[in-house]
């Protein structure tokens, strides 16, 4: 199991156990709701403590669930302390105390996930460099530094190879920091999915680089000209697939945090008495961002003949599976007590608006390292092998010219030697 995501899943998590012990439901209810609908990698920790109390391994939920978190290794004590802290909240029969225990879980969540992110900032230094050393350092090199050693004679009589140092900076060089980007990619605790095989669909344009260079090599034999033809056209084709995607992905983003920022606007149109169908509908029409969710659940409200539930699973968990989860906990405190139901979302609103501010802390945290390997890719590097381009101009023009001049002065040493 990647203990880092689960780690980044842990306010997710105490945000579902908090609304389910809030509402009334009881641990065991909070336990098989998360083994249910409860984000990947912390679902399936749970499923594992229900199928060992299910088949008589186990006492109990609890106790099956607490021995599946003390197996987990020491980068995970946080998420262990919270869900523990969220477990000991609901045997207590003072509200007061339960309230105050699952805003303990809370925190101890948020900051299981903000020392995570340091830790994960602080280990991109050495990557940094290193793709700021093979993609800023070697391509300097090895269109600056050694052509000049060549023309020095350093290698011998022969000059360096043009297509050698073409197909390096632009085929080996790129490789390289792609395993380099891929691995950190695979490190980044707060990718909600790791890498899937689904993800190389986008390289399949990439593909028709093959037969567009050689279609080229039968026109030029230039391998700077047959990598431009062949790549370019491949890279913009796969950069027109993935945008569709990338908007798409932008979107639910989007009206996911709209849908978190409308939880505590929800609690409090529910306080002031307003039934959970209105206050939902009404508070994520607010924001333009879920202005959408807000049409789907009043279609799917007066579609689901009451079936409130099904009605907010079919038009927010397409958006959202933790928010879903967390407005059908507020829909069934609601049945019981309008008020009650209307505090709970208050307090889930709270715990929403503090993971975001600890996120973007976070982000921020990392926004230097971000904006630094940007710069880079997009400015830093193309100016600097470009100046450097240029100016191995000059010297070439005076290479060709001191190579065109050796054959007049070995002919006009040859007739002095005749004369005299």
């Amino acid at each position: 199991m990647d203990v880092r995501r689960l780690v980044n899943e842990c306010p997710a998590v105490i945000g579902v156990l908090t609304s389910t012990i809030e509402s009334g439901g009881s641990i065991d209810t909070a336990i098989r709701s998360m083994a249910e609908g409860g984000p990947k990698h912390s679902k399936r920790l749970f499923t594992d403590a229900v199928r060992d109390t299910d088949t008589k391994s186990s006492i109990s939920l609890t106790a099956s669930l607490s021995s599946k978190l003390s197996d987990l290794q020491k980068e995970a004590s946080g998420y262990r302390r919270a869900v523990m802290m969220a477990v000991s909240a609901s045997e207590s029969s003072d509200e007061y105390e339960r309230s105050r225990m699952l805003r303990d879980a809370a925190q101890i969540a948020l900051e299981a996930v903000k020392g995570m992110g340091d830790e994960y900032g602080a280990s991109l230094t050495v990557p940094c460099m290193t793709v700021f050393g093979i993609g800023i350092m070697m391509p300097m090199i090895l269109m600056s530094v050694l052509p000049m050693l060549g023309i020095g004679g350093m290698f011998g009589t022969g000059t360096l190879d043009d297509g050698m140092i073409v197909m390096s900076t632009l085929v080996l060089i790129p490789a390289v920091i792609l395993v380099v980007s891929l691995y950190l990619r695979s490190r980044n605790p707060f990718l909600s999915e790791s890498f899937s095989m689904r993800d190389l669909r986008y390289t399949i344009p990439v593909l028709g680089a093959v037969p567009l260079g050689l279609v080229a090599m039968r026109f030029t034999a230039d391998s700077t000209v047959i990598l431009l033809l062949s790549l370019a056209p491949a890279c913009v084709c796969g950069i027109i697939v993935m945008a569709g995607d990338m908007i798409e992905s932008r979107r639910t983003r989007a009206a996911e945090q709209a849908l978190m920022d409308c939880v505590f606007d929800i609690g409090n149109r529910m306080l002031g008495g307003t039934n959970f169908e209105t206050a939902t509908v009404e508070a994520s029409a607010v924001r333009r961002e879920s202005e959408h969710v807000s049409m789907m659940l009043s279609r799917e409200y007066a579609l689901s003949r009451g079936d409130v539930r099904a009605a907010v699973s079919s038009a927010v968990g397409p958006v959202s599976g933790e928010m879903s989860a967390a407005l059908c906990s507020i829909h069934a405190c609601a049945d019981k007590d309008s008020e009650d139901a209307g505090r709970l979302a208050v307090t889930l609103g709270k715990q929403f608006q503090s993971r975001n501010a600890a996120k973007r802390d976070l982000e921020l945290k990392l926004k230097s390292t971000t904006d630094m390997m940007a710069g880079t890719a997009m400015f830093f590097s193309p100016l600097v092998l470009s100046l450097n381009r240029l100016r191995l101009k000059p010297i070439s023009w005076m290479c060709q010219a001191s190579d065109n001049a050796v054959p007049q002065q070995k002919n006009d040493i040859r007739l002095l030697r005749r004369r005299y």
